[in-house]
């Protein structure tokens, strides 16, 4: 595996304290908060795509870019590259500075706009997918996912929390997909690793 660059662990770093910090502050509305990745998860990522050696990579929920480093680190390594797909306009020009200030700008391409209609404008095969929006979302965004991802294709979706009603009808939703596998992960705040099975 690839290490990771000390300059790019320092936009990293810095990030991880400002996500810290901003998980305290209260009164803060949802669309101006962080919701950064957890680190744990991000390793996660990175190793899956490496050793699924994914190229085509797709995000959904951009937030402030940090899991965007991480995924466009895997993807300079792999030779592949990013979509980010993200509705916040003020969003994305954050997360565009962060990546670029990590060196990665030119491996990802931020596309504004509602995942449920800007995923229909993606051409497939994609080999892996990151899930990290409003968890409402989810089981409308899995319908396009799915076409789009080749046979092996992973999606990993983040805070995926077994019991609530949301994840539930995600988890159920997948369950139920004659295309899906899929298994929970404890790890950072919970994710649900899933794969496109072969027709």
């Amino acid at each position: 595996m690839n290490p990771i660059e000390p300059e790019i662990l320092r936009v990293l770093h810095r990030m991880e304290e400002e996500d810290a910090e901003d998980r305290k502050a209260v009164g803060r509305p949802r669309e101006d908060r962080m919701f950064t990745l957890h680190p744990d998860t991000s390793r996660l990522v990175h190793i899956l795509i490496q050793s699924a050696r994914c190229k085509s990579l797709v995000e959904i929920g951009v937030a402030h870019g940090y899991s965007t480093i991480w995924l466009a680190h895997a993807a300079r390594i792999m030779g592949g590259h990013v979509t980010s797909l993200e509705v916040n306009p003020k969003s994305v020009e954050i997360a565009r500075r962060n990546v670029k200030e990590a060196g990665l700008l030119s491996l990802v391409d931020f596309v504004l706009g509602d995942a449920r209609e800007t995923l229909k404008g993606l051409k497939g095969p994609v080999d892996f997918v990151l899930m990290d929006c409003w968890e409402w979302l989810y089981v409308d965004c899995l319908q396009t996912i799915v076409p789009l991802l080749r046979p092996g294709g992973l999606l990993v979706a983040d805070n995926v929390e077994p019991g609530d009603a949301e994840s539930d009808r995600y988890i159920r939703a997948l369950e139920e997909h004659p295309l899906m596998e899929t298994v929970p992960v404890p790890i950072g705040r919970k994710i649900e690793v899933s794969m496109r099975k072969s027709e």
